[in-house]
Parts: structure tokens; C-alpha cells; sequence
């Protein structure tokens, strides 16, 4: 049994592990509260699951609240279930009020029916992290490598030991500078309106791999890999029979991608974009003329993948991108994300 790394969230790729609206644009972190009530309802789904209490009043009045907590998709990998909040049962939650919703807060920690408290990203059932690589051949039938799984980036679970033990894992944030046009392209921009994720929406290839820390798959099917992403359900096709791309390309979110092995090395192009964001909660752009090269490294001791990565925007960056990140194989299924974004819902 090989546990899947955990990681600090300062060491994730900038965004990956915020939530996916951000705390502090919808939540006051100056003020705290602290409710006791009956669970009425969960609403297990993604982006936010929210648990409904009712809080009765000393005056003997009952006020409805509810409150956020993570993504269905992810909770279910911290091992945390829908079955858990059954309405009928007490609950203690400390959280954080909304800034514009009555009623409403972020969970930091909850307990039921006079349990421990649970903070908002524990682990319940670590064996839902665990791999066990058993009889999984490294190499394919044709002797490509074998990458096909379930993939994730690790959790955002804050244990200074994986946090010392992951320092050097290379992760960090990309720093993108736009060009004159880039900038002209989202002089008005304004985030609750503009970031795809507000709308279910994805935002693009690089940043929705490992957003979230959701389960992705991957497919090796002769010279075809599917990879479906497990946030806002992006699903690539790449094409290992080509090695150019085709002049009558359909403008994607996903692109057109074709690869090739290169020494064990997966080697991915991708153009053919359509416009839209590759940082959609600053507000930065990217153009039709996007280009991204990607390289996927197995490494069967940790079980990783490893990604590297350029991009280039010859219209909206002054210059290409470097960066990289990492997923591990998970046990972990993998599920359609079907967003269904509750945030304001009672505005």
C-alpha cells in the first residue's frame, strides 16, 4: 500500500487550492459564528455543498440557515458522506458569515449529535487516498507506458510533516505578463461576472487539472488518450496517429491536442482555443492564438505524473509561461462534476 501524498496548500499551484468562490469575497473573515440546530436538508453537490439547520431563539422563534462547505466530489474523497448529515440531528457548526446573504455561512468545523468537531478539510477515511499498484503493469500491450487511472492532486490537508517532506516538489504559482493587448482585453473586467467557475463553466486545460483537487481520468484507447477532467467536465482527445494539426479546427475551451511518446515522455500540443481566461479570478486573457506544450512523466515509485508545461499567447502574453504540477494515482472514482452552483441562491 503506497498512502497518497498530502500537501500543504501554500505548496499547490496558485488557485488549485482556493475554494471556488473565493472565502473572502462572499464570506467576512472579520466576524465569526457559532449556531446549534437540527439539520433540515444537504444539498451534496458541486461546487459547494451546503448543510440547512434550523437555530431556534431564546424567544422561542426559528431562524432556517445554511451553510457552505466543500465540493460533493472532494468531501467524498475526505471521506465524508451524504448519509452523514441526517436532517433530524443535531448539529454544531463555527463558521463564518456570508457578507451579503442572511443566514448564511462558511463552515470551519461542524459536529453532530454531540461529536468531535470536524474541521472543513479532514481527512475521515484515509483508505479512500490509498493505491495499492498490486499486479498494474507499467507498460501497455503496444509498450507505451501505462498512465491510464484515476488521477488527483494531492489534498488540501495542512500536516507539517508532508508539508517538509513535499517542500521541494517544485509546485508554484505561474506568473503571467500581458501584453498591451492582453490588458486591453480585460480593462473592465470585474470577477463575479467575467470567471467562468461563477458560471459552471470551465476556464481552461492547465489550471482545471488539478483545481480543486479533483479525481481526473485517463483513457489510453490504440492511438487515442481520453482524459476527462473531474472539474466542470473537460474532456480532451488526444490523437497519437497525427502529427499535424488539422486546418479545419472547431475553437474549443479544450483545443486541439495531438501527442506523442518521447523516451517514456508524453509530449502534448495544443492549439486551436477559443478565447477566454487563464486566470479567471485576476482577470487575465488569452487569445484564439493560444499554444500549450505539455509533458507527462510517469514516476512509478510515487505513483505521480508529472506535468510540465509552456505557454504561449503571441497576442495577449509579453512572453511563454513555465510552470508545472503533479497528480498522483488514486482509488478514488472518478465522477461527472455536473456543477450545480447554489452560491446567492437566496440573495
Amino acid at each position: 500500500m503506497k498512502k497518497f501524498p498530502c500537501i500543504a496548500a501554500a505548496l499547490l499551484v496558485a488557485g488549485a487550492s482556493q475554494a471556488h468562490h473565493g472565502s473572502s469575497t462572499h464570506f467576512d473573515h472579520s466576524q465569526s459564528v457559532e449556531l446549534s440546530g437540527t439539520i433540515t436538508e444537504i444539498r451534496w453537490v458541486n461546487p459547494h455543498s451546503y448543510v440547512h439547520l434550523d437555530v431556534a431563539g431564546n424567544d422561542g422563534s426559528v431562524a432556517s440557515w445554511r451553510c457552505e462547505m466543500r465540493a460533493a466530489a472532494v468531501l467524498k474523497r475526505s471521506g465524508w458522506t451524504e448519509s452523514m448529515f441526517r436532517p433530524g440531528s443535531r448539529i454544531d457548526i463555527e463558521g463564518i458569515p456570508a457578507r451579503h446573504e442572511e443566514r448564511t455561512c462558511y463552515v470551519r468545523s461542524l459536529s453532530i449529535d454531540g461529536g468531535a468537531a470536524i474541521s472543513r478539510y479532514e481527512q475521515l477515511d484515509e483508505a479512500e487516498d490509498e493505491f495499492d499498484a498490486g499486479d498494474r503493469s507499467l507498460v501497455l500491450s503496444n509498450g507505451r507506458p501505462n498512465i491510464s487511472g484515476n488521477w488527483a492532486a494531492p489534498q488540501r490537508l495542512l500536516q507539517e510533516d508532508e508539508r517538509r517532506r513535499r517542500s521541494k516538489a517544485g509546485f508554484r504559482g505561474a506568473a503571467y505578463e500581458q501584453s498591451d493587448l492582453g490588458k486591453a482585453a480585460v480593462a473592465n473586467f470585474d470577477v463575479n461576472k467575467d470567471n467562468p467557475r461563477y458560471h459552471c463553466q470551465a476556464v481552461n486545460i492547465i489550471a482545471d487539472w488539478i483545481f480543486g483537487q479533483h479525481v481526473n481520468h485517463i483513457e489510453q484507447i490504440d492511438d487515442t488518450i481520453i482524459v476527462s477532467y473531474g472539474f466542470m467536465d473537460i474532456v480532451r482527445t488526444i490523437r497519437l496517429d497525427i502529427d499535424e494539426h488539422p486546418e479545419d479546427m472547431r475553437p474549443s475551451r479544450a483545443g486541439h491536442s495531438i501527442g506523442r511518446w518521447e523516451d517514456g515522455v508524453l509530449v502534448v500540443d495544443t492549439i486551436g482555443f477559443a478565447p477566454g481566461y487563464l486566470d479567471g479570478r485576476i482577470g487575465i486573457m488569452h487569445s484564439d492564438q493560444l499554444h500549450v506544450v505539455e509533458r507527462f512523466t510517469f514516476d512509478p515509485a510515487m505513483q505521480s505524473l508529472m506535468r510540465e508545461y509552456v505557454i504561449e499567447d503571441p497576442l495577449y502574453l509579453a512572453e511563454p509561461v513555465t510552470n508545472q504540477d503533479a497528480v498522483f494515482l488514486t482509488e478514488t472514482t472518478f465522477e461527472l462534476y455536473d456543477c450545480e452552483d447554489l452560491t446567492g441562491e437566496f440573495d
